[in-house]
């Protein structure tokens, strides 16, 4: 072999290592897909209405939020952020009651749960701010609120407001800005 077809193979070698690590940080060989940007999920309120965001150790998921205020039942609840609405669910009495999922892409789900009237059907394209229901107390709850979620490729993570993380374990005011 000669000295430039050596440091061409050598060269060709080096490049696609180096092309491979570089994919490899990023995760296409590791066998994880580059995380994807979460949506700018709001509160899923009317634009101005303030809430309690209540987070606490022990809640199921862990990462979920219960939105509480003085007279919450029957108040609109609104879609987070765009989306099509993949479940209409109703458990009874027992574990989310009546509620509903809103998928909005590349993973990103949302659970709005407790509800007293469901306002979407499955299959529905809903806008940020469009109506999806009305917070009650249907399930295993004792007392009115709305339970949230986000979900990244299934599993629940903490939820993010209006650009803000809502802080794990307290109560947190916010005030909507959802379709203001």
């Amino acid at each position: 072999m000669t000295g430039a077809r050596r440091r061409t193979t050598f060269g060709a070698r080096l490049g696609a290592a180096a092309a491979t690590a570089a994919l490899t940080g990023i995760g296409v060989f590791a066998g994880t897909a580059p995380a994807v940007a979460a949506p700018n999920f709001q509160v899923p309120f009317r634009c101005g209405v303030t809430v309690t965001a209540a987070t606490f150790s022990g809640h199921s998921p862990a990462n979920s939020v219960d939105f509480q205020r003085s007279g919450i039942t029957g108040m609109p609840v609104v879609a987070s952020a765009g989306g099509t609405v993949s479940v209409v669910g109703n458990e009874g009495d027992t574990s989310y009651g009546r509620w509903i999922e809103i998928d909005h892409g590349s993973g990103w789900t949302t659970r709005y749960a407790h509800l007293s009237v469901q306002s979407a059907s499955k299959g529905d394209k809903v806008k940020a701010g469009q109506k999806i229901g009305e917070a009650g107390a249907t399930g295993g709850v004792t007392g009115p609120h709305l339970h949230f979620e986000q979900r990244s490729g299934g599993d629940d993570v903490k939820v993010t407001l209006n650009g803000k993380d809502v802080p794990y374990y307290g109560h947190t005011d916010f005030t909507s800005k959802n379709n203001c």
